[in-house]
């Protein structure tokens, strides 16, 4: 007769999903009218509220602004190179740098 399969060890970081299964089921099992009256109150709100048009929209939202963010960085970038660049030009020069103070 072959030995029975054991279950592979948990992973630390599947264990609080897996305590919070079995507290549910104690409970489903502890007070099973209870706990069918919220499934079919929370299916009915998920139904009637529209979580998937939500999500949508706030992806678009992000996505949509996403493309400005990144350009008004980039120019942003640009620019501070382009100012290092005058700065390391006017100081090899030998040119007075331009943020000296008491001037």
């Amino acid at each position: 007769m072959p030995e029975p399969i054991e279950p592979a060890p948990q992973t630390e970081e599947k264990m609080p999903v897996n305590n919070l299964v079995e507290k549910a089921a104690a409970e489903v099992r502890r007070q099973p009218v209870k706990s069918l009256v919220w499934a079919f109150f929370v299916g009915i709100f998920l139904t009637i509220f529209p979580v998937g048009r939500i999500l949508r929209l706030v992806t678009s939202i992000v996505f949509g602004l996403l493309r400005p963010v990144l350009l008004l960085l980039g120019l942003v970038k640009i620019s501070e190179v382009i100012g290092e660049k005058n700065a390391a030009r006017s100081h090899a020069k030998g040119g007075a740098p331009h943020d000296v103070e008491g001037e």
